[in-house]
């Protein structure tokens, strides 16, 4: 439990990768240089080895649960899930099961209808508490057996591994929808969040791993694609051109198209002309 004011202590764990869990309020960690912005809902697995610290103090009341784990397999980073390819089961191999891979998001949003439960299985484990308001750090032990506390632990993991790929699909999906037909209004980060109830951070991360670009680099791409559309196949000037596609200022439409497509609104317009 931390008070308006409390940040998180700056360290390196040697060999524990550490889950935080935000139960209400909001929680500024940084690793490795790398922000997040927690809020209810959100968590964050932060790897060995690595820096991490609170890089600004709490703005409310914030609760969370954390969990310290480690793996005595082999763990590796990756920009993209990784996925286990088994064999099935033959006569030749009764007794020995294929390794496996267990792949989950080093950031996430908690599904609502999953919140409570994550809630539970970290209380159920739990070990340690710490009390700013208090100032105490309570240290007891845990009501599960070791086996219980390992069943618990695969339950989280489940958990995490389960805000599978097809609903993250689903939800850049939505945004990629959203952008096309809204591309000519004012569009911000923050909308985005707001209409579709995700912190941005998680927005442009999801929304990169698809795209290969952030939702407003995104939103550009559609404009500029939009803006060659029009130019070839309307007689609008570059002015009301430029306003069609969402760009309010013109001389910025131009300096865009050109940064991405190589010639000006005007240049790109001819080259069409004379193909025709």
């Amino acid at each position: 439990m931390f008070r308006k004011g409390d940040i998180h202590e700056r360290r390196i764990m040697q060999n524990a990768f550490d889950l935080i869990f935000v139960r209400s309020g909001k929680l500024y960690m940084d690793e490795n240089n790398q922000k997040y912005v927690l809020e209810p809902g959100d968590y964050l697995i932060l790897p060995p080895n690595n820096i991490h610290k609170g890089y600004k103090a709490c703005d409310e009341e914030t609760m969370f649960s954390w969990l310290h784990f480690y793996t005595e397999g082999h763990y590796a980073y990756s920009n993209a899930a990784a996925t286990s390819k088994l064999d099935k089961l033959n006569k030749y191999k009764y007794y020995k099961k294929d390794e496996f891979i267990i792949s989950v998001s080093q950031h996430g949003t908690i599904n609502p209808e999953d919140f409570s439960a994550l809630e539970r299985y970290m209380e159920n484990i739990s070990q340690v508490k710490i009390d700013k308001f208090q100032r105490e750090k309570l240290f007891y032990h845990s009501t599960v057996s070791e086996l219980e506390g390992q069943i618990y632990f695969l339950k989280i993991l489940s958990l995490l591994s389960s805000m599978g790929s097809d609903k993250k699909k689903d939800f850049v999906s939505d945004i990629y929808d959203y952008l096309v037909s809204n591309y000519q209004q004012s569009i911000t980060l923050e909308n985005i969040s707001q209409i579709f109830s995700f912190h941005p951070a998680h927005i442009i991360r999801s929304v990169k791993g698809r795209y290969g670009m952030s939702p407003l680099q995104l939103l550009l791409e559609i404009r500029i694609n939009a803006a060659k559309q029009l130019l070839t196949d309307s007689d609008k000037t570059i002015h009301q051109i430029g306003e069609d596609v969402g760009f309010g200022d013109s001389s910025y439409f131009t300096k865009q198209f050109k940064k991405r497509i190589g010639v000006t609104p005007l240049e790109y317009r001819k080259s069409t002309q004379k193909k025709d």
